[in-house]
């Protein structure tokens, strides 16, 4: 709930509107299309202290540029190429650490990649990719749906701010109903530390 409450500096897409002349963004290749030539903007988001809305504002202008009322947000959701990436993310560091140790205890010096990339099926899917694409990306997209049928694209430019944005989403989303008493509680504790 604090990272949501401090804000974070998050890539937002412009509009729904999807120009043929734009192309979409690629987390694995945001050297060839950054997300700002691909319709998004960097904006600073947080939660307001009442609980009931988001902020946002422009990253380098004073005043808030839109309200996100919470009361209109369903769930967050992450596309499939990003599950796609944090899946091999995460496999990669745990074959990595594993045949690193292994070879340092048997004095054999080889090629990790080599031994992952044989046994990742969602590299033989995307087997155009190299794994240094998805060991370095460090773009993360994913989008809000909204009750009357809309979204809200996000990119993330780091995974610490995708966890805890999506994280402090799903728990807000979740608990709407108990928010009355959280803010109230939350202002008798910091009464109390005043105090």
């Amino acid at each position: 709930m604090k990272p949501l409450l401090e804000g974070a500096c998050l890539f937002k897409r412009f509009s729904n509107y999807t120009s043929l002349k734009k192309a979409a963004f690629d987390p694995l290749n945001p050297e060839e299309n950054p997300p700002e030539s691909c319709g998004y903007g960097m904006r600073h988001i947080r939660l307001n202290k009442d609980f009931d809305k988001f902020e946002i504002r422009h990253a380098f202008k004073p005043g808030v540029e839109a309200i996100l009322q919470l009361e209109n947000f369903v769930r967050p959701v992450v596309p499939q190429i990003t599950t796609d990436i944090l899946k091999i993310q995460k496999r990669l560091s745990e074959d990595k650490t594993g045949l690193a140790a292994k070879a340092s205890k048997l004095n054999h010096s080889f090629e990790v990649y080599g031994h992952v990339e044989s046994k990742n099926y969602l590299l033989q899917r995307n087997g155009d990719l190299s794994l240094e694409q998805y060991l370095g990306c460090t773009h993360y997209p994913f989008s809000i749906l909204l009750e009357k049928g809309g979204r809200i694209d996000f990119i993330a430019p780091s995974y610490q701010d995708f966890r805890q944005w999506i994280d402090g989403l799903n728990m807000l989303i979740k608990n709407k109903r108990n928010l009355a008493k959280l803010k109230h509680k939350i202002e008798v504790c910091q009464m109390q530390i005043e105090i």
